[in-house]
């Protein structure tokens, strides 16, 4: 069952959006994020988040935070998934997220209890009282992001693993995919030896930043290969950062299963 709250002063620092529990999640895309903050929980199943090239998988309590306006998408990995989420935002969000550290997203893997209870028992309490006091909402809001800040906190080794290299690096990636990168870049830009950030990646994404970079060139060569039908194969692969032809080639059909040609036939 789910609630959405209609009824929201918009002047209020924060507020509540939607609150669902036990929901049986449909597939969802959102390519230009989502106009509010949400926490996304999986209550059953198994959920597939993909977030900024990475593949998430969200088992049972696991949940995931992501801020306003990130793209992502997420589905079921097989069968039926069920859900909790939350939903906020308000006038200061960007602040109050800012203030607490929240970038684009957090996932979280072992909830506490508060935080993993935290839509049952507030769900409960709509239900019973069939309403939420707007004005109440920024108190509830506030509560569930100190919940999140607690995490952080807590668990300093993940969130600072995060912080000072993981989000750092894919920033990077996004901001320069376009230029040579090497590994020692990667280092330069944290400060923390090679072996130290490969195993992030590895620990977080199952891949290195290398492969991410190639995979993110690969993202924005097909979209280019459908937009921009006057641009060759060669001059898509040296715009999207690949050195050489063959080398950009290779690369696409790694991953695609197809040569970037074939592939921009399948949309003529």
């Amino acid at each position: 069952m789910r609630y959405s709250f209609k009824a929201k002063d918009r002047s209020l620092p924060l507020y509540v959006d939607s609150i669902g529990y036990k929901w049986r999640q449909e597939n969802v895309s959102r390519p230009k994020g989502y106009n509010y903050v949400h926490w996304l929980q999986t209550y059953s199943g198994t959920g597939i988040v993909n977030i900024e090239g990475r593949t998430i998988e969200l088992k049972e309590n696991q949940g995931i935070l992501i801020n306003q306006d990130i793209p992502h998408s997420y589905h079921s990995k097989n069968g039926s998934w069920i859900t909790d989420y939350f939903s906020f935002g308000g006038l200061l969000i960007s602040e109050i997220t800012k203030v607490l550290g929240f970038q684009d997203y957090l996932y979280i893997e072992s909830p506490e209890d508060k935080l993993k209870d935290f839509i049952e028992v507030h769900h409960k309490e709509f239900k019973e009282n069939n309403r939420l006091d707007i004005y109440e909402s920024s108190t509830l809001v506030y509560e569930f992001m100190l919940l999140i800040k607690k995490y952080c906190v807590v668990n300093p080794h993940n969130y600072q693993m995060n912080k000072k290299i993981i989000d750092p690096i894919l920033q990077l990636i996004r901001d320069s995919y376009q230029q040579d990168l090497t590994n020692n870049d990667f280092v330069k830009l944290t400060n923390y030896s090679l072996q130290y950030i490969l195993e992030a990646f590895r620990t977080n994404y199952g891949s290195s930043p290398h492969q991410i970079l190639i995979d993110y060139r690969i993202k924005k060569a097909k979209e280019l290969l459908l937009n921009e039908p006057d641009l060759s194969i060669d001059e898509i692969g040296r715009e999207v950062g690949f050195n050489t032809n063959s080398y950009f080639i290779s690369m696409f059909k790694r991953g695609e299963k197809v040569t970037p040609g074939k592939f921009r036939g399948l949309y003529k």
